[in-house]
């Protein structure tokens, strides 16, 4: 039996579904991810460093001077808020890794209707052209909060990694982290889960309706297409024997 393109492509055509497992598996993962990191972001919101001030006075010269001390070195919502940007970074990136690959797949062009918009739109219905600009406005909210949550995941990280040694020793100036700033990357980061979830099954219904389409103008296609009906057949020369019943011209010849 012959080998088909179609049997030597099955591999591209199962990466390349966006309905497959490997991509509803990715999508629990995020989701698993999104809800880690967000307790995770809660916990350092939780053990977040403070400082406590204190007026010291100069015996000698009677100055006074303000000093403050930490309250702790910052390790615990350090490590915490490193472990929920790597999650979120992973829950986001291999989310729309898959679905970005599925989109632009040659194999599947009907996946690329929800990564751009139709340059025709009489070549979608208006069901399609909806679903596309939800993609769209999806797809653009997602990488706003991802970004916003990781800009403030980034500055957290920042201010408490810069007193993990001598943080018991008085210093002029303390910088701390405003309360809420790791609570509000938390919720960020989860609305930036949900978002992608909500892509992702915009996406999957995209390429339904599109396959419906697909089917359906095909059957369009094999009803108008004309009937062809095989040619007659040449008629079999017979002659008929004294019973008036037909006989079968004897093609062989004899010799005399």
């Amino acid at each position: 039996m012959a080998i088909t393109h179609n049997d030597l492509s099955l591999g591209t055509h199962w990466r390349s579904d966006i309905s497959s497992r490997l991509a509803l598996f990715l999508v629990v993962l995020s989701v698993l991810c999104g809800l880690v990191s967000f307790v995770l972001c809660l916990a350092a919101e939780a053990s977040r460093s403070e400082a406590s001030w204190y007026l010291l006075s100069n015996q000698g010269d009677g100055s006074k001077t303000h000093q403050c001390v930490y309250t702790g070195s910052g390790r615990t919502p350090l490590a915490c808020a490193i472990c929920a940007f790597l999650l979120l970074a992973t829950a986001m990136f291999a989310e729309h890794a898959y679905m970005l690959v599925a989109a632009t797949s040659p194999k599947h062009p009907e996946l690329a209707a929800w990564s751009s918009l139709p340059d025709d739109p009489r070549t979608l219905s208006s069901a399609a052209r909806t679903l596309t600009w939800r993609a769209c406005c999806l797809f653009l909210t997602t990488w706003i909060c991802f970004a916003i949550a990781a800009v403030l995941l980034i500055i957290g990280i920042g201010v408490e990694s810069g007193h993990i040694s001598q943080w018991r020793n008085p210093k002029p100036a303390c910088h701390v982290i405003r309360p809420g700033l790791f609570a509000a990357a938390g919720i960020l980061g989860l609305i930036t889960v949900l978002l992608g979830v909500g892509l992702y099954l915009t996406a999957l219904q995209t390429q339904r309706l599109h396959q419906k389409e697909e089917i359906m103008r095909r059957g369009i296609t094999q009803a108008t297409r004309p009937h062809q009906f095989p040619p007659p057949s040449a008629p079999q020369a017979a002659h008929t024997t004294q019973g008036g019943e037909p006989a079968a011209i004897n093609k062989t010849s004899t010799s005399a």
